[in-house]
């Protein structure tokens, strides 16, 4: 919002000792940020940033009412009257006539209908101002509304009354299949949803948003209808959005505007076009609601001096809050004031305090240091302390951790295949954040190819965050997840030593050290082949924490990695956080190193490439306990001398007693168990 100091001083009386620099300051520290003051022809222009809960603050005169409250001046508002009407003037008018079908989305309604109007360029003054504040001046008319929009915040619009058929004015919902063209010169397809104005047969306005071009002011018109109105800020917003068209009028129809002024505006940009375009008012026609109650707050002086911690003169209270529009009136134990209709976001206490501290000041108020009592550390088994020391275990694993988006594209989901089990947003700011993210790999990979592209030899970072997908039980409800990504890109290491590759298996032992160091389990964990989506066919695997699922493991597609502009593989693991952070860790307990050697054995056979690796570790480490303390697959070998439907595996066994040292017998005799059950097991034949 564009403030020119020369428009402002028109309304408050600036001390003459307050530069302009220090206004800003203290419009600043009041809650209006000035964010720079331009140098104009006309004189030097506030820029202000102006929240969306302060709507009122979007007008010159609301600038003044701060400017006056924190400076303590008095408030000058414009002084206007209708002229003496002439004599055929009559309410309605057989003209004009208006009529509000929606008055959900309309409840006041206001048309003038001036004419013998002469259009023609406004005076010096006026157009000044308009390009002080951005806008650029088109006729006097059209002007008009813009700086009464400016000064008072309430848009305005005016029609040709002659391209209005019938002089009726409509405000409805649009229907199937109408279409406008509207002032930018661009045809829209309106929908069932939106609010329109309308004449008798056909739309000739968007409402709260803009204008239609078959009724726009030119320079042959010679009777205007004007408008002004108020409408609800939820289907103007909507009807912006839906419409990609913002305008001046919707910018400040979104936020709300003040019911109370849509008449004051009204009779203002009136007057206006009689004094400097010869019209003469021939009728006025409202519908809909003229008031509506404000807000009546009881404040408390005790709970205000609590709260700001100062004891502010009752006097001085009730001065601030009539500067900014509020009726007070003292009752017990404090005053019982009534918010302004232009002040929206005053509706309880705590609105009433701070509003007394921005006018006393907030650098007045007193400082001290808030004292807290500190509580025992969390508990080990809080979901804190675990989410924790999950992500120091990945960061100790070599892992760096990285945050992304939980709002994504559709367009993201479809790269992976997973669209049908998004869950969309009713109202998305954009259409990059349109939808709950089901998976973090999109986000993972987002991360890969930013740094691939930057020059990194290889990624490895890790995500703790929740997915979203449909509820099963509950229909239309939504279940989330918290789950953790794991991702490895490139290579592990790249230094003169020479480079160490990643590959599917270097992540699986990642998510074996944090399961085991996190959620122990007897059997360890057990890996299956199963189909990914987002995986390379044949390149994935299922891993299981004794009974319950951990996670999906995998080398990211190709197809996929291409539609991320990712160069180098990438493997990823995407694992239920609830079974890593939902089991109780037990102490850990030191070993101590065993004084005795141990034997070592090798098996090597041929099996059906169907047996899973660790099916046939599991039976090894089964039926040697507990002396075959470790078992590992230390070849694996397919060729022209073995039969297509098998392989060839050789396991090394380690067998030990931590009470002594064993015998070739005893060993011998253990492994021959072994293969004994391997061949019962699995049909193996050994080599």
């Amino acid at each position: 919002m564009k403030v020119p100091l020369e428009w402002l001083r028109q309304y408050v009386r600036l001390p003459g000792d307050l530069p302009s620099v220090d206004l800003a300051q203290r419009l600043t520290m009041a809650g209006s940020e000035v964010v720079g003051i331009e140098q104009t022809a006309g004189g030097e222009v506030l820029d202000l940033e102006i929240t969306p809960n302060r709507p009122d603050c979007l007008s010159v005169i609301g600038v003044a009412r701060e400017v006056a409250a924190i400076t303590h001046q008095r408030l000058k508002l414009p002084t206007f009257g209708v002229r003496k009407r002439p004599p055929q003037f009559r309410t309605p008018h057989s003209a004009l006539r208006i009529q509000i079908e929606d008055r959900t989305g309309c409840r006041r309604y206001i048309g003038r209908l001036l004419e013998g109007v002469k259009i023609g360029p406004s005076p010096e003054w006026m157009q000044r101002r308009l390009r002080a504040c951005g806008f650029r001046p088109i006729n006097n008319v059209v002007d008009i509304t813009n700086y009464v929009l400016l000064e008072w915040g309430q848009p305005l619009h005016a029609f040709d009354a002659n391209a209005l058929q019938k002089g009726t004015v409509v405000i409805r919902r649009a229907r199937p299949g109408e279409t406008l063209v509207t002032l930018d010169v661009v045809p829209r397809i309106l929908e069932p949803e939106m609010l329109i104005i309308a004449d008798a047969n056909r739309p000739v306005a968007i409402a709260g948003v803009m204008g239609g071009l078959d009724t726009q002011v030119t320079n042959l018109t010679k009777r205007v209808i004007l408008e002004s109105a108020y409408f609800e800020p939820l289907t103007i917003r909507r009807t912006a959005r839906r419409l990609g068209l913002a305008s001046e009028s919707s910018y400040r129809f979104e936020r709300g505007v003040d019911p109370a002024g849509v008449e004051r505006a009204s009779q203002h940009a009136s007057q206006l076009i009689q004094e400097l375009a010869g019209g003469v008012e021939r009728a006025v026609e409202s519908a809909g609601k003229s008031r509506q109650a404000s807000a009546s707050i009881v404040l408390g002086q005790g709970r205000l001096n609590s709260r700001l911690g100062v004891e502010i003169p009752p006097q001085v209270v009730a001065n601030s809050l009539r500067s900014l529009g509020c009726a007070v009136r003292r009752s017990a134990g404090g005053w019982r004031v009534q918010a302004p209709s232009f002040r929206r976001d005053i509706r309880q206490d705590v609105d009433l305090i701070e509003e007394v501290a921005r006018v006393w000041r907030y650098e007045r108020l007193p400082s001290s240091i808030p004292a807290a009592s500190l509580l025992a550390e969390p508990s080990a088994a809080s979901p804190y302390a675990r989410a924790h020391t999950l992500r120091t275990t990945c960061a100790g694993l070599g892992l760096s951790e990285v945050i992304t988006w939980a709002l994504v594209s559709e367009s993201e989901l479809a790269k992976l295949g997973v669209s049908e089990r998004a869950v969309s947003l009713a109202n998305p700011l954009s259409r990059d954040h349109a939808v709950l993210r089901p998976t973090l790999v999109g986000g993972l990979l987002q991360v890969a190819a930013r740094n691939l592209a930057q020059g990194a030899s290889g990624v490895r970072c890790f995500e703790l965050g929740k997915v979203f997908e449909p509820s099963r039980e509950d229909r239309g409800g939504v279940r989330e997840e918290l789950r953790l990504g794991l991702l490895l890109a490139g290579s592990w290491e790249h230094s003169w030593q020479g480079t160490q590759a990643n590959d599917l298996f270097r992540l699986k032992g990642i998510v074996e050290q944090l399961a085991g160091r996190l959620a122990p389990t007897p059997s360890g964990l057990r890996a299956e082949p199963v189909g990914v989506r987002w995986a390379q066919p044949g390149r994935s695997m299922r891993v299981w924490a004794g009974p319950q699922r951990l996670g999906d493991i995998g080398q990211v597609a190709r197809r996929v990695c291409d539609a991320y502009d990712c160069a180098a593989p990438v493997w990823i693991a995407e694992l239920e956080a609830g079974v890593l952070l939902g089991a109780q860790r037990e102490d850990g307990q030191a070993t101590v190193p065993s004084a005795f050697p141990p034997v070592k054995r090798d098996v090597s056979f041929l099996v059906d490439r169907s047996v899973a690796y660790a099916e046939v570790a599991t039976l090894i480490r089964s039926v040697g306990s507990p002396l075959a303390v470790g078992v590992s697959l230390i070849d694996r070998y397919t060729g022209p001398t073995v039969q297509p439907t098998k392989h060839s595996l050789t396991f090394a066994v380690e067998y030990r007693d931590p009470s002594r040292t064993l015998t070739a017998e005893e060993v011998d005799r253990l492994h021959q168990r072994i293969i004994h059950a391997l061949t019962e097991r699995f049909r193996i034949q050994l080599r």
